[in-house]
């Protein structure tokens, strides 16, 4: 491209808007493109403001339908604010029809390309591994009554994303489309999502076996005359068996009928009172 037209400000700028608004302003016409839209705008009124027509054209682009995750499609903005700069620098230099059109149509079809994909990255790995895993960390707090249990998780996973939706948005315009494959293409995602999930299956390892508890009060009496407990029969075999066992029968109920946790719990305390109620546990 021979020259820039608008300043990393000016990206960073737009994103904000966008991030702001995009779980805000969704329809099931549209979804979440009236705040792609939104924070476009800036951008596109810098690079078209000599061109009304082609103004009005980038935004009904950019409202066409649109929905991925909003951190990781971040990085989609950064891509479409590129690709739109390089598309005004051709109209500059009087590029033909047909190479605008073609411009126009790849940018389009790109924001579809990678929407779901990245989608599906961000609702895995931030929802599904980095925000479970931040709230493993202020389960002991919070039993403990600390009302900053409540609070800081909720902050911390605002800051954390927002900081890494803002790095995409920046890496996303400084490479432009090739920003995805490169990253995609690399190792480095997948280390971090091994990395990630060894970490949460230590702190669901270790918060199982702290926060699970379970213990029979099954006892009887011996030849001599002595009370035995069942429990400390069962602690000098396997000590905190019976936990062990209920982490395991939910985990291979989950493996079975899939996460319907709903049912898990409720089960869990069905069985709880018909077992305490007979004297078991």
């Amino acid at each position: 491209m021979s020259e820039r037209l608008i300043t990393k400000k000016d990206v960073i700028k737009g994103w904000a808007k966008y991030y702001l608004c995009a779980e805000v302003s969704s329809g099931f016409e549209r979804l979440t493109a009236p705040a792609f839209s939104f924070g476009m705008d800036p951008v596109l009124n810098k690079l078209y403001h000599e061109n009304p027509e082609e103004y009005k054209e980038a935004l009904k682009r950019h409202l066409m339908f649109y929905n991925s995750e909003a951190s990781w499609g971040s990085m989609i903005f950064g891509i479409s604010c590129a690709l739109e700069e390089e598309r005004a620098s051709r109209l500059k230099e009087g590029a033909a029809k047909e190479e605008l059109d073609a411009s126009a149509e790849l940018i389009t079809n790109l924001k579809v390309g990678l929407m779901g994909p990245l989608a599906g990255l961000g609702d895995s790995v931030n929802h599904g591994i980095l925000r479970p895993l931040l709230l493993s960390l202020f389960i002991p707090l919070a039993s403990t009554g600390a009302w900053i249990a409540g609070v800081a998780p909720l902050v911390l996973w605002g800051v954390c994303i927002s900081a890494f939706a803002y790095l995409l948005a920046a890496k996303g315009y400084a490479l432009g489309r090739k920003s995805v494959v490169n990253i995609l293409q690399s190792g480095t995602l997948s280390r971090l999502i091994n990395v990630a999930s060894v970490l949460g299956l230590f702190m669901m390892g270790a918060l199982s076996s702290t926060y699970v508890k379970l213990k029979t009060v099954i006892s009887w009496t011996d030849m001599a005359g002595e009370q035995v407990f069942l429990q400390d029969k069962l602690n000098g075999i396997f000590p905190n068996i019976l936990p062990l066992l209920v982490v395991f029968g939910v985990y291979f109920y989950i493996k079975k009928a899939g996460p319907k946790y709903v049912r898990i719990l409720v089960s869990l305390l069905v069985i709880a009172l018909i077992l305490s109620f007979f004297g078991i546990v």
